[in-house]
C-alpha cells in the first residue's frame, strides 16, 4: 500500500477534482469580484433558485440591462466586421466600470453609429441616383439628337403622300408624328426616359408595348458596369431606355350619366320591397339633413362610405320603393293598395282559400303583382318566370345601350372602321339571338300565349311535320328564325376579318413600302432580342393585329352569352331577398305572435327587427350594391368604355387639405 501511495498522481487519466464553495460577496464589490472570477475562468456558478421563473428573481432587471448591453455589443461587432476591421478575440483587462456609465456610453455610441449608417446609406443612394441620371442624360440625349437630324429630310418625304380615302387616313401615323416632333409638339407626342436592370428590359418593353397598345417607339442602350455600393465589389449592368408615345385617350362617352339612374334601378330590382325601401329612405334623409354637421367630423370607414354615398342611397331607396310597389311587398306582405284583386272565390266554400277555388272575374290588377298570388300554389313558379324574363329584358336593353354608346364614341373619334366592322356586327349578333328572345318574351306577355320559350328557341331545328300544339302561334316564324341565326353566324367573321386587312391596306398605301430609320443610334443590336417590341413599330405586324382582332371578336361572342346569363343575378337576388323576408315574417314574427305570452311576442319582435336590420337592410343591401356595381362595370361598360386616360388634377388650394389626408 505504501508503494501505491507513493506513486505520482494520474492527472490525465481522471478529471480534475471539484470543490463546492459558497461565496458571500457584498453588493458594493459584487461587480468587481465577478469580473476577477471571469478573468480567472476557474469558477462555475450553480443556480440555487432553479424552481423560480426569471421574473420572480430579485435581479431580473439587472439581467435585462445586461442583455441589452450584450445586444449593443453584438451590433458593434457586426458593424466592425462589415467595415473590414478585425476585432480582438480577447479583451484586455479593464479597470472597474460602472454599469450605468457603461450603458450610457454604449447607447451614445449606438446612436452615433446608427446615424452614421443612415447618412452613409442616403449618400450611397444619392450617388447612385446621380450616376444613373448622368447615364440617362448621356444615352437618351443621343437618341433625341439623332432623331432631330432625320426630321427635315423625312418630313419632306412624308409630305409627298396624299391621303384621301377615309377619315382614318387623315390621321398621321405614329412614325409621322415622331418625325414631326419639335418644340410645338402638335401631335401630342411625348417621351419618357429612365434606367432599368438589363435582365428586366425585355419584360419591361413588352409591358410598355401592351400598355400603349403598340402606339410607341422604344429605344435602349447598355450602360457600363458599375458598383452600387462603394464597399462592395459586386457590379451591376443596366440599360437606358427612351419611350416615345402618344394611349391618354379621353372624351369617351361618360357612363356616369346613365349609371346615375340605371345603377339604383338595378339595385332596386334585387332589393324590391317598399317597406325596406322606406327604411333606406329614412337613413338617407338623416344623412342628408346632417351633412353640414357630419361633413366636418372624422367618421369611421363604414360611416364615411355611407355619408359619401348619401345621395346614391337616396336614389336606391326611392327605386326600391317603386320596385317594391311593383312586387307588392311590404316586409314580404302584399297589400291591396291599387284596388281589389282580379280573382275571387268560386263559391262560399272557398272564402278563405288561397290554393284552390279562385277564378279570375275582372281585369288584371292595375299596378304591380296581384296580392292573390301570395300563398297560392303557383306563386313561386309565377314569380320565378316573371323575374327571370324581366332580368333578361333589362340585361339585353342595357347591353344594347352600351353598344350604341360605342357607336357614338367611334363617330366622335372619326373611326369609320369601328362603326362598320365593330358596331354593326355586334348589334346584329346580339339582337339576332338575345334581342329576338326578348321580343318573344314581350309577345308572350302581350298576347297571353302559352308557348314555351324553350321550344321557340329550338323551333328552327324542327321539321314541318312535327306538331307543337300550343306553339302553333310561332309556326310562321321559322324562316325568320333561320334568317336571324344566319345573320348571327355571318356577324362573327364580319367582326374578325375585314378590319385587319383594311388596316394593312391603309398602312401600305400610307408608307408605300418605305422604311424609316429614325432612332438608329442604339448600341443594342436587334438580333439580341428578336422578340423586341420595336419590330412591331418599324413595320406593320399583320399577325399581331389579326390576333388582337380575333381575341376581341371571340371575347364579344362569349361575353354576349355570359353577360346575358350574368343579368340573371337580378332574378336570383330578388327571389332570395323576397324569400328571406318571408321566412323572417312567417317563421319568426307570426310564429311568436301565435303565443299568448307577452314575453314570447316581445322576443319574436326583437328577433324579427334584428334580422330585418342586420341581414336584410345591411347584408342584403351590400350584396345587391356589389352585384349592381359589377353589372355596370363589366357587362355594361366593357361595350364602350376603355378608361385609358388619367385623372385631371389641377392646382387647387382648396383641395390641398384633402390631398394631405
Amino acid at each position: 500500500m505504501d508503494f501505491v501511495n507513493k506513486l505520482p498522481p494520474m492527472d490525465f487519466l481522471r478529471s480534475e477534482e471539484m470543490t463546492l464553495v459558497q461565496l458571500i460577496i457584498p453588493v458594493e464589490s459584487a461587480h468587481r469580484a465577478v469580473s476577477y472570477l471571469g478573468e480567472l475562468g476557474l469558477l462555475q456558478f450553480t443556480d440555487l433558485n432553479a424552481d423560480k421563473s426569471p421574473f420572480q428573481r430579485t435581479f431580473v432587471n439587472q439581467v435585462k440591462r445586461c442583455g441589452e448591453i450584450s445586444r449593443k455589443l453584438r451590433f458593434f461587432k457586426d458593424q466592425i466586421s462589415k467595415a473590414g476591421m478585425v476585432s480582438p478575440i480577447h479583451s484586455s483587462p479593464q479597470p472597474d466600470v460602472d454599469l450605468e456609465e457603461l450603458e450610457i456610453q454604449l447607447s451614445e455610441h449606438e446612436h452615433e453609429l446608427i446615424e452614421m449608417n443612415a447618412n452613409s446609406e442616403k449618400l450611397r443612394q444619392t450617388y447612385n441616383e446621380l450616376l444613373e441620371f448622368k447615364m440617362v442624360l448621356q444615352k437618351a440625349g443621343g437618341f433625341l439628337v439623332s432623331g432631330q437630324h432625320h426630321t427635315v429630310a423625312q418630313e419632306r418625304e412624308l409630305d409627298e403622300n396624299l391621303y384621301s380615302r377615309d377619315n382614318y387616313a387623315d390621321i398621321p401615323s405614329f412614325l409621322e408624328q415622331e418625325t414631326r416632333l419639335g418644340p410645338s409638339n402638335e401631335a401630342g407626342l411625348r417621351f419618357i426616359s429612365g434606367i432599368i436592370c438589363k435582365s428586366k428590359a425585355l419584360r419591361f418593353e413588352r409591358m410598355i408595348f401592351r400598355a400603349t397598345r403598340g402606339n410607341m417607339l422604344f429605344n435602349q442602350a447598355p450602360t457600363e458596369k458599375y458598383a452600387t455600393d462603394p464597399m462592395s465589389v459586386e457590379m451591376v449592368e443596366k440599360i437606358v431606355f427612351v419611350v416615345f408615345f402618344c394611349v391618354a385617350g379621353y372624351q369617351e362617352a361618360n357612363p356616369a350619366v346613365y349609371t346615375v339612374i340605371t345603377f339604383p334601378f338595378l339595385f332596386a330590382v334585387m332589393f324590391g320591397d317598399w317597406g325596406h325601401g322606406i327604411c333606406l329612405l329614412l337613413g338617407a334623409i338623416i344623412l342628408i339633413a346632417c351633412e353640414s354637421r357630419l361633413g366636418s367630423r372624422k367618421l369611421g370607414s363604414f360611416m364615411e362610405m355611407a355619408f359619401g354615398g348619401r345621395y346614391v342611397i337616396l336614389l336606391m331607396a326611392l327605386f326600391s320603393i317603386y320596385c317594391g310597389l311593383i312586387y307588392n311587398e311590404f316586409f314580404s306582405v302584399p297589400y291591396h293598395i291599387f284596388g281589389g284583386s282580379a280573382y275571387k272565390c268560386r263559391d262560399a266554400t272557398c272564402r278563405d282559400a288561397h290554393t284552390a277555388g279562385l277564378i279570375k272575374y275582372r281585369d288584371p290588377y292595375p299596378f304591380g303583382v296581384d296580392p292573390s298570388w301570395r300563398g297560392s300554389r303557383s306563386e313561386l313558379p309565377f314569380l320565378n318566370s316573371l323575374k327571370m324574363k324581366m332580368s333578361i329584358l333589362l340585361g339585353v336593353a342595357q347591353m344594347n345601350l352600351g353598344i350604341i354608346l360605342s357607336y357614338f364614341n367611334a363617330r366622335f373619334f372619326g373611326s369609320s372602321l369601328d362603326i362598320w366592322y365593330q358596331f354593326v356586327p355586334q348589334m346584329i349578333f346580339l339582337n339576332s339571338l338575345f334581342g329576338y328572345l326578348s321580343l318573344l318574351i314581350v309577345i308572350k306577355w302581350c298576347t297571353g300565349s302559352q308557348a314555351d320559350l324553350y321550344h321557340v328557341m329550338i323551333y328552327m331545328f324542327l321539321s314541318p311535320t312535327e306538331d307543337l300544339g300550343e306553339n302553333q302561334l310561332f309556326w310562321g316564324q321559322k324562316p325568320l328564325q333561320m334568317l336571324l341565326l344566319l345573320l348571327a353566324v355571318v356577324a362573327v367573321p364580319w367582326m374578325l376579318f375585314p378590319k385587319p386587312f383594311i388596316l394593312r391596306k391603309l398602312h401600305l398605301e400610307r408608307f408605300q413600302g418605305r422604311t424609316y430609320g429614325i432612332l438608329d443610334t442604339s448600341d443594342m443590336d436587334l438580333d439580341v432580342e428578336p422578340d423586341s417590341a420595336r419590330h412591331h413599330v418599324d413595320e406593320f405586324n399583320f399577325s399581331e393585329v389579326f390576333v388582337h382582332q380575333m381575341i376581341h371578336s371571340i371575347e364579344f361572342v362569349l361575353e354576349a352569352v355570359s353577360n346575358t346569363a350574368s343579368y340573371l343575378r337580378l332574378w336570383a337576388l330578388s327571389l332570395a331577398h323576397s324569400e328571406l323576408s318571408t321566412v323572417f315574417y312567417e317563421k319568426v314574427l307570426l310564429l311568436a305572435w301565435g303565443f299568448d305570452s307577452i314575453l314570447i311576442r316581445l322576443v319574436g319582435l326583437a328577433v324579427f327587427a334584428f334580422a330585418t336590420a342586420f341581414i336584410l337592410l345591411m347584408m342584403e343591401t351590400l350584396s345587391a350594391f356589389l352585384h349592381a356595381l359589377r353589372l355596370h362595370w363589366v357587362e355594361f361598360q366593357n361595350k364602350f368604355y376603355h378608361g385609358d386616360g388619367y385623372k385631371f388634377r389641377p392646382l387647387s388650394f382648396a383641395s390641398l387639405p384633402d390631398d394631405e389626408d
